[in-house]
């Protein structure tokens, strides 16, 4: 878990081009193209309900469900601003005081079909301290006529294990690269689900990112 005013190694998105892909716009494939972006570092405060790709040709609804009310009011969707991770400024979830099975839930409803990939940033777990946590997230996207698409792969840093086909769990904790998972999608969707959930019952403070959107 990344504590408040640490600082993380370097390490941010290479820009991309057709002879040299970050690693999330390869994961997709070679685009032959600049892939399009969605960069959050264009935005401050909280990720703005509406919005569109760098480009302008897609919009994305942005929207968080707390049902159970263990939303951090500091953490609801704010755009970190700095280094997490080695990455610079994901939006972030927090959650205090989470029991076992409390969530929050993450939408993004693209206007067009996308192929996305990104990273959920620090997803780890420490237990035996003042502030303990473990986080589960799991990503789930549906297609134009509503049909369920998981991920097609999940690239884990090392701090977490993947539980099934769309969840990642937190196991150590991290805030380096290790506590990053890449997710991509192979196959076209227009929403995405992410689902920050608390399957510990530690009840500490705990807070995961999503950095920047990528696709063809």
């Amino acid at each position: 878990m990344l504590k408040t005013g640490a600082v993380a190694s370097a390490g941010i998105w290479a820009a991309p081009s057709v002879l040299s892909l970050d690693r999330a716009s390869a994961a997709v494939g070679s685009c032959g193209v600049t892939p399009k972006r969605v960069d959050f570092s264009r935005f401050s405060g909280n990720l703005p309900s509406t919005f569109t790709s760098d480009d302008g040709a897609v919009t994305i609804n942005f929207s968080m469900n707390d049902p159970f009310g263990v939303q951090d009011p500091s953490w609801d969707g704010v755009i970190f601003t700095g280094n997490m991770n080695g990455l610079d400024n994901p939006v972030v979830n927090g959650m205090n005081g989470a029991t076992f099975g409390d969530y929050v839930n993450l939408r993004f409803d693209f206007s067009e079909p996308v192929c996305p990939s990104f990273y959920l940033v620090d997803v780890d777990r420490t237990e035996f301290t003042a502030n303990d946590f473990e986080d589960t997230v799991r990503v789930v996207g549906r297609d134009g006529g509503g049909i369920r698409i998981d991920p097609a792969s999940f690239a884990l840093g090392g701090a977490q294990a993947q539980i099934n086909a769309r969840t990642v769990r937190g196991l150590t904790s991290s805030s380096s690269a290790s506590g990053n998972v890449l997710v991509t999608f192979d196959q076209p969707i227009v929403r995405l689900n992410i689902r920050h959930r608390d399957d510990s019952g530690l009840a500490g403070f705990q807070w995961v990112g999503i950095h920047d959107f990528h696709w063809c």
